[in-house]
């Protein structure tokens, strides 16, 4: 049972970034949702719409882009549905008939009726995609669990993979099934799936859980109305499917490959790297991360990845690992991952870097000296003593990607791997 013990996420502004980022911007003078539940909705929205066909090259193959957020928090003070409703509204603005057509609210709980949504709108066996919005998951899954076949069927519609449903009464076949779920829970019920085979089977860890609590409190009688604004995203969303909906590849540069490789998996790695509890959610979190960077992508109407658009997806990664952390207190790492994740956060910093109070806040149950012997350890991290206006003067941390042949050795410290 969750008992939200730990310190509550806070989303990195590097997440509302690109045209997705700014409409969520736009829209927050409107709405007493969560920023994050906000965003989370409008990115599943966006990943259902583009279809099956964009995905990012890998050298296993094209990864499909559907995107399967939950909303996590308290009944009442998380304004989950306020949050999905208005970016809904959006969508619905912008896409007209498949807000309509290829939006189901309630997600079937039996194999058999995720099997028949999807036949239903397929068209000679290849599925249409499907945007399905669970504002129950608490009953979800619950009810999930008197049907094996779902859990399986959810798996293959996150991979994109062909579903076949045989009885003596009935024979579907959905052919690339394209997917996206944003569901609603509350924490104590999210927790509830920790350690169960349904957890550490595959189905739930295709899910990405984002803390959410109402943002503000807004004027009854004195909020200005959205409906211009929706308008306008809408025209605006409208036109960033129109342009995904034709692209087929989206592909990554070599100087990007090379910063991924070095930066982004590192710390992503570094991020889920813990117990078997930990293990258990976060185990596709590199998968999301080139996921929801081809949204950011898309959404800029590019066919090349940035490094920007990993940064963001990062971000949010970042922000799954701390609502698991936060939601389940079990799912804490043991702490032999610490100085990863210290290094991690660091190299985060980018050039600006992080003081020692900030590495510290972040990381509130590690000692000052095991910081420092953390970052004294590693090659690639600068230390600079700041000005101090009274007081101790605080230390900059900044990562360095390039060490000169004579530094290393002059100073054979150990690299510590992020």
């Amino acid at each position: 049972m969750s008992n939200l013990t730990n310190k509550m996420p806070e989303p990195d502004l590097v997440m509302f970034t690109g045209p997705i980022g700014k409409m969520v911007n736009e829209l927050d003078p409107f709405t007493e949702g969560s920023k994050v539940g906000v965003l989370t909705t409008l990115l599943a929205g966006f990943s259902a719409a583009v279809g099956n066909l964009p995905g990012v090259g890998t050298g296993k193959g094209s990864m499909n882009l559907s995107f399967w957020p939950v909303l996590v928090g308290p009944t009442g003070v998380a304004r989950k549905g306020t949050a999905t409703g208005i970016a809904m509204k959006v969508l619905t603005e912008g896409l007209g008939t498949f807000g309509i057509n290829n939006v189901v609210y309630g997600c079937p709980a039996t194999g058999l009726g995720f099997a028949a949504e999807l036949s239903e709108r397929a068209i000679r066996g290849v599925a249409a995609p499907v945007l399905f919005i669970e504002e129950e998951m608490d009953t979800f899954i619950s009810n999930s669990k008197r049907d094996t076949k779902i859990g399986t069927y959810l798996r293959k519609a996150w991979d994109g993979a062909t579903i076949n449903h045989r009885t003596s009464q009935t024979d579907l076949v959905i052919m690339k099934p394209h997917v996206a779920i944003v569901g609603h829970v509350q924490p104590k019920n999210w927790g509830a799936i920790s350690g169960s085979k349904d957890a550490t089977g595959g189905t739930y860890n295709r899910f990405f859980p984002v803390w959410v609590m109402q943002s503000k409190k807004l004027p009854v009688f004195a909020t200005p109305n959205p409906e211009e604004i929706i308008k306008k995203l809408g025209n605006r969303f409208r036109q960033m499917v129109n342009f995904a909906q034709e692209v087929t590849d989206l592909v990554v540069p070599d100087d990007v490959a090379e910063v991924f490789e070095h930066k982004h998996r590192e710390i992503c790695d570094a991020l889920t790297t813990g117990n078997e509890e930990l293990g258990q959610y976060t185990e596709r979190a590199m998968a999301y991360m080139i996921r929801i960077a081809g949204l950011y992508c898309l959404a800029d109407k590019r066919t090349e990845l940035k490094v920007a658009d990993f940064d963001a997806a990062l971000a949010l990664v970042h922000y799954m690992v701390e609502t698991v952390t936060y939601t389940l207190p079990e799912a804490e790492s043991d702490g032999s991952d610490i100085p990863a994740r210290i290094l991690a956060y660091i190299r985060e910093a980018g050039p600006e870097g992080a003081t020692s109070t900030e590495v510290a806040r972040k990381f509130q149950r590690v000692r000052a000296a095991e910081i420092r012997a953390i970052t004294d350890a590693c090659v690639q991290i600068k230390t600079t003593k700041m000005r101090s206006e009274g007081g101790r003067p605080a230390t900059l941390f900044t990562w360095v990607e390039e060490i000169a042949e004579e530094d290393q050795e002059q100073d054979p410290k150990p690299l510590l791997v992020a």
